[in-house]
């Protein structure tokens, strides 16, 4: 069982999006790497978690974590989101909605947000990744 958030994790992410069946039609045509920043939060989260999505050919190509936040200022991916630990454990949970939690502004989001709506059609691949993921969260025994 990985833990979030570690390198382990995102790698088995990446692997089970990239055998997911819908992820080279939900892949097609896509522009644009990503950055993500879980934020560090007391008695939760010690240190920031950094990661580097770069997709291409209908599937994720790489995913790095990186040593800090500001790395991603030097890379400037396309899309960029950052949020509290609590709030993207609540997301993989299941707990709250992506699209709320962005208007909500509990997720900052950087980045034409239009490509992303037009592709919620395809969320069901995150459900399913998450869903299979077995994850073990770091602030938890």
């Amino acid at each position: 069982m990985a833990k979030f958030p570690s390198k382990e994790w995102v790698d088995e992410a990446v692997r089970l999006t990239n055998e997911d069946p819908e992820c080279v039609m939900a892949g097609k045509g896509w522009k644009g790497d990503f950055g993500a920043v879980v934020e560090a939060e007391p008695g939760k989260l010690a240190k920031a978690f950094v990661v580097h999505i770069v997709p291409g050919d209908c599937r994720i190509e790489k995913a790095r974590v990186l040593a800090d936040p500001d790395d991603l200022d030097e890379i400037e991916p396309v899309y960029l989101a950052r949020a509290p630990y609590s709030v993207w454990k609540q997301l993989l949970k299941g707990t709250l909605d992506p699209v709320e939690a962005v208007l909500k502004r509990r997720i900052s989001m950087k980045g034409d947000l239009q490509p992303l709506i037009e592709r919620m059609k395809y969320k069901g691949i995150a459900d399913r990744v998450f869903a299979k993921l077995q994850t073990q969260f770091i602030d938890e025994p």
